[in-house]
């Protein structure tokens, strides 16, 4: 069973104010704790499955997840909206003290730059 990880950041837009984020997966979070959470797909990255196709996938997708949340706990974090998914997920950039988390992700190998359609892993 997965589960998500919780981190605390301080989520800044005019001014940084303190926030929750469940970090869901190496592309995928929620934005608070309550079920109105607005939940935001990092737009520039493929992460891979939890529940992936084989265990190399499964495996390094855990470990994105965990960098995910390494990144964002306890930064400075601005969300760049731009739209949203077929599943009404909000598209976006989640920038962390003026770094590209997803930049950060694929520079590590835990993910890759969205080509607009998935890539198998295994």
């Amino acid at each position: 069973m997965n589960s998500h990880i919780i981190v605390s950041i301080l989520l800044c837009t005019l001014s940084c104010e303190p926030a929750e984020v469940r970090v869901w997966d190496g592309d995928s979070i929620r934005l608070g704790l309550t079920s109105e959470a607005e939940a935001i797909r990092i737009f520039n990255i493929d992460a891979p499955e939890i529940d992936g196709q084989c265990v190399y996938e499964s495996d390094l997708a855990q470990r994105s997840k965990n960098r995910l949340a390494e990144l964002l706990l306890g930064q400075q974090v601005t969300i760049h909206r731009q739209g949203t998914d077929r599943y009404g997920r909000t598209l976006a950039a989640v920038i962390v003290n003026g770094v590209d988390a997803g930049d950060v992700l694929v520079s590590e190998g835990l993910a890759r730059t969205w080509s607009g359609r998935r890539e198998p892993w295994c």
